[in-house]
């Protein structure tokens, strides 16, 4: 149904809609989609600005938006075409979030792509759908929240209404509401400095004078927060070998494991690699990481990100981490556990997982989890440090594990930490809400094994 554009250089609004159709119908990642465009096509700056904030802001506000779809379409959402209900959501969130934009260009843009791509009965559909809401937009109005308060929070938070639920249930109202608030706020893109090539102070002045302001992470003394410019470094900075792009919150734990030059250090779960080239450049690229993986394409991308870096100490391999290596155990210094989860900590910058995750996912994580961190004790040596990291807010993958694990294994302790801002661990134990760290949601524990096994 979708044809190629003969566009030499097609506009943002047609490479959203684009990205959009492969993010929910073919399950791409909203990230790694506008990585992709960024790199292959030569936009104009507003063009790049327009191209993220359509694909952020659709997925950011897809249950809004399909709720006044609904309102106003005579057909049922089951019948409207995949094609044809994205170039909806791009339009209406063109008119209703987007006030720099005339809302006949929205629906004059809209209608033209859909010309190119389907056929008329649809475009005819799509035009009658949006000058439908424009007649209509200031009699829609919310539900009355007392008649069914978490409907009206789903559309206020943009979030299923299991998710916020479950957030309810285990944090409470208020707390909840703060995570919910902070996964709609637009989170800063952050780099980390590679710190054997450049210092944070020199990569500041390079990216300023390519107009990209930043700002400190006050808790991680080599990331930045890009304030402006994101666009710019996406397109001309990444292939350097100077920074990297990873979140705030996952910078956290390569420091909580605190690796030291001549460490041999063992990553479980490695791919893409931002924590292990994180504990590489903390080592000076210095001793040893073995890092595993269990899909051979993430491993390459390891690799890759390793070399681009200059860093030599890596040392890729394809494993299940479930699966023992006896000829290992008591072994590694530093064992780095960032185990498979939910995710339920990064729906603010992974904005389309809020919709594909479902309450019967959650179930699948713990026994996993438990699993690879019994693997990850053996590999420890006495003395030596497990970091356990997850990037979900859900107690039964994070507090439970390690609460559970720590009851039956007496060789290990809880070691405490603490960062600016974040303050101290409990029990060698962190979570960290989105709202304070301005970041993912995230889950940090740290243990020593202070004895052989029992």
């Amino acid at each position: 149904m979708i044809a190629s554009s003969t566009e030499k250089i097609k506009s943002a609004r047609t490479l959203a809609f684009e990205a959009l159709y492969e993010i929910f119908e073919k399950n791409a990642y909203a990230n790694l989609t506008i990585q992709r465009i960024l790199r292959r096509i030569p936009l104009k700056k507003e063009e790049r600005h327009l191209l993220t904030e359509l694909i952020y802001g659709v997925c950011r506000k897809y249950n809004y938006c399909l709720w006044l779809i609904n309102l106003i379409s005579d057909r049922p959402m089951s019948k409207i075409h995949p094609v044809v209900r994205i170039l909806l959501l791009l339009g209406i969130y063109q008119i209703v979030f987007l006030d720099r934009i005339p809302d006949s260009a929205a629906v004059n843009e809209t209608v033209k792509i859909a010309k190119r791509i389907t056929h008329v009965g649809n475009v005819k559909f799509i035009n009658g759908v949006l000058r439908n809401f424009l007649r209509r937009r200031e009699s829609l109005v919310l539900p009355d929240s007392t008649f069914d308060r978490v409907f009206y929070e789903s559309l206020i938070y943009n979030q299923p209404e299991w998710l916020i639920q479950f957030f309810e249930k285990k944090y409470g109202m208020e707390q909840s509401k703060k995570i919910l608030k902070a996964f709609n706020t637009v989170p800063d893109t952050c780099i980390i400095v590679n710190t054997l090539k450049i210092t944070t102070d020199a990569i500041k002045k390079q990216l300023k004078l390519k107009n990209i302001s930043v700002e400190d992470i006050p808790y991680i003394q080599e990331g930045l927060s890009i304030k402006t410019g994101a666009d710019t470094l996406f397109s001309e900075f990444l292939q350097t070998g100077l920074l990297y792009v990873q979140t705030a919150s996952s910078m956290i734990p390569a420091k909580v494991l605190g690796p030291d030059a001549g460490d041999h250090v063992l990553d479980m779960c490695a791919a893409p690699g931002s924590k292990t080239t994180h504990i590489a450049a903390l080592m000076g690229n210095r001793g040893s990481i073995d890092a595993w993986d269990v899909y051979p394409h993430k491993v390459k991308l390891i690799k890759d990100n390793a070399k681009r870096l200059g860093i030599s100490i890596i040392h890729t391999e394809v494993r299940d981490s479930v699966k023992p290596l006896p000829f290992l155990y008591e072994t590694y210094d530093k064992v780095l556990l960032d185990a498979p989860c939910s995710g339920l900590g990064v729906l603010g910058h992974k904005v389309e997982l809020r919709w594909r995750r479902k309450e019967s996912d959650l179930s699948v994580f713990p026994p996993l989890q438990k699993q690879l961190i019994e693997q990850a004790a053996k590999y420890t040596k006495t003395g030596g440090v497990l970091v356990y990291s997850t990037c979900t807010l859900n107690p039964d993958e994070n507090e439970h594990i390690i609460n559970e694990f720590l009851s039956l294994h007496s060789e290990f302790a809880p070691e405490e930490f603490n960062f600016p801002v974040l303050g101290k661990s409990l029990n060698g134990m962190m979570t960290l809400y989105p709202d304070l760290v301005r970041s993912d949601g995230f889950f940090v524990a740290k243990l020593r094994k202070v004895s052989h096994e029992a």
